[in-house]
């Protein structure tokens, strides 16, 4: 379950970006309870694209990313672990005790300039990288999904968008994630 909720998180979730005040430029409200809100927006605006010109030093900058983090998703708390190994970022999804739940995760990493992940018609990589968030993008022009991570103070926020489309309003998705230490 726990694996799940990590694949959700990144990967079956829409466009990520977010404003100091937790508002989207689509008119979108960010909140910190892992639940989805709903907005009436304008036309869609276009999404950047990856970006092919990364480098290592690029990657380095995510290095407050690393540690084990709780997010909740509604009441529903789920675990993780980001590591970065060189231009690696290696994610698992963890039990309460601390374990990984499931198979390691596949990771994001550095290739031909490119940062992300490879899940076929769902590849998504970064658009933009700095010393305090990383914004995610689909790979693949039409297919699958935008992401954004942003440091805060005490954790780093994982903000998920989805656009409107023809059959559902603009809506955005916020997991708080904290420091977290396994249960012994």
């Amino acid at each position: 379950m726990k694996r799940f909720v990590f694949f959700v998180l990144v990967f079956l979730v829409g466009i990520g970006c977010s404003s100091p005040t937790g508002s989207t430029n689509n008119g979108a409200v960010a909140n910190t309870t892992g639940n989805v809100q709903n907005t009436n927006t304008g036309p869609a605006k276009p999404l950047p694209s990856p970006s092919n010109k990364f480098t290592a030093a690029d990657i380095a900058q995510l290095k407050w990313i690393e540690g084990t983090w709780r997010g909740m998703d509604g009441d529903k708390p789920f675990y993780e672990r980001y590591k970065l190994e060189g231009t690696t970022l290696i994610v698992d999804s963890l039990r309460e005790d601390g374990s990984v739940d499931g198979d390691p995760g596949k990771p994001f990493e550095l290739k031909d300039g490119e940062f992300g992940k490879t899940e076929g018609p769902l590849r998504s990589a970064a658009s933009e990288i700095t010393d305090t968030s990383v914004q995610f993008v689909s790979a693949v022009p039409g297919k699958g999904n935008s992401f954004r991570f942003e440091k805060q103070p005490h954790g780093w926020n994982a903000i998920l968008e989805w656009p409107a489309t023809a059959e559902k309003q603009a809506r955005q998705k916020v997991h708080k994630m904290e420091p977290w230490e396994p249960k012994k």
